[in-house]
């Protein structure tokens, strides 16, 4: 159940930045934050999960939607940029393989097999890949919205 939550904000984060309308890349962000208060509930973590539905959701949201009526809506020109798309590439593709390429860690004078390490590390791995994914994706959402008023001033 968990994962079909964590791929729905993931889809939901995507579509808060592809949006071309601002008040549906706005909600598709406020569905995506909800999302992951739940999925933080329902890993156990009760206090960050009503923590990330109700200052994330509740009240970055509404300062969006405020930062959103008072500049404009309209939504930059996408241009496809390479090095961007490599740089993001090479980022995935190392997160993805760090856990494998750990060494042997010795703790309290034994050496932990590299199996356990990759498990002790993926263990808050997803945590860590959850919490740069919405620092990331409320990052570049406060760019584009930020580099359009700068380009275009206030409608």
């Amino acid at each position: 159940m968990s994962i079909l939550i964590l791929a729905f904000a993931i889809i939901l984060a995507v579509m808060s930045l592809t949006q071309k309308n601002t008040v549906a890349a706005v909600l598709a962000f406020v569905l995506m934050m909800f999302s992951l208060g739940i999925y933080y509930i329902l890993l156990g973590e009760k206090l960050l999960g009503l923590f990330q539905i109700f200052v994330y959701t509740g009240g970055i949201v509404v300062l969006t939607l405020f930062g959103v009526t008072v500049v404009g809506s309209k939504f930059p020109e996408f241009k496809i940029r390479p090095w961007a798309m490599t740089v993001v590439s090479v980022v995935i593709i190392g997160l993805l393989i760090i856990p494998f390429l750990l060494p042997n860690i010795s703790y309290a004078g034994k050496v932990i097999p590299l199996k356990d390490q990759v498990k002790i590390f993926t263990d808050f791995y997803s945590l860590i890949a959850i919490f740069m994914g919405v620092v990331g994706a409320s990052i570049l959402y406060g760019s584009i919205r930020m580099l359009h008023t700068l380009k275009y001033g206030k409608e």
